[in-house]
């Protein structure tokens, strides 16, 4: 199932797509919820990021093609980004002053669907609810500079979702692509992986608690591209769709 949040009319709310159109729930994908007979084509809404998560987290260093000469990490690398970088699809990625040197980071995230703490390797897709686009926006001289990467991938509009939250996906088929200005810069499997997510979701779960519409970031391939003012990023999951950014100073 694809689900959309959207705004209409002033208002937000989760729908159904089918098609090019969206049937507004009564709730959350998150809870128990009906279908209306609300309906919007999708150009006269504007989407939002699928979920409005608590927590964001993503993993560092998960592609061989990422990591290239260094040694592989022994376990799975977490750390958090803010929530309130969070961004839609088509809104734009701002450029801090003096920020340096930018990069697109094309992921597949994970949504989780219930409450998921201390879960186990095998338990731990019964807690995804789906998956959706993610673009891991860094700038390489402040994750250099600081100790911790709170500016670096934490800054406003840092973490653009979307443009949908799709279920009933196999992760590990699953492709993912980055485009700059409509030229490929990043290609990869989730096969690809150095930990799965089952491995992701359990781990991170032993110390965080996650609720319903947190989000995991799974990592990036290869070598991210450089942002620059002016720019469209594009990043594409196979059988979610295309979460599309420009690229602004401030």
């Amino acid at each position: 199932m694809k689900f959309a949040r959207y705004e209409a009319h002033g208002e937000i709310a989760y729908g159904v797509v089918e098609g090019d159109t969206v049937h507004q729930l009564t709730t959350t994908p998150f809870e128990s919820y009906q279908v209306t007979d609300h309906i919007h084509t999708l150009d006269q809404v504007r989407l939002l990021a699928p979920v409005a998560p608590q927590k964001v987290m993503a993993i560092a260093l998960n592609y061989p093609s990422h990591i290239a000469n260094r040694p592989p990490p022994e376990r799975p690398e977490p750390f958090f980004k803010n929530p309130s970088a969070v961004i839609g699809p088509d809104e734009a990625i701002v450029v801090p002053p003096g920020a340096g040197k930018l990069d697109a980071e094309g992921e597949l995230v994970v949504v989780i669907g219930r409450r998921a703490k201390r879960v186990s390797v095998e338990q731990a897709l019964d807690y995804v609810l789906g998956y959706t686009c993610g673009n891991d926006v860094s700038v390489r001289p402040w994750q250099q500079d600081d100790l911790q990467w709170w500016r670096a991938k934490g800054s406003d509009t840092f973490a653009p979702l979307g443009p949908f939250l799709v279920t009933d996906l196999d992760p590990a088929k699953l492709q993912i692509r980055t485009r700059l200005n409509g030229e490929e810069k990043q290609a990869a499997s989730a096969t690809e992986l150095l930990f799965d997510i089952p491995t992701i979701v359990s781990y991170i779960t032993q110390a965080v608690t996650l609720e319903p519409g947190d989000v995991i970031y799974t990592g990036t391939p290869g070598v991210p591209p450089e942002l620059h003012p002016g720019d469209v990023v594009e990043v594409e999951v196979e059988g979610i769709g295309v979460l599309r950014n420009p690229v602004r100073a401030e």
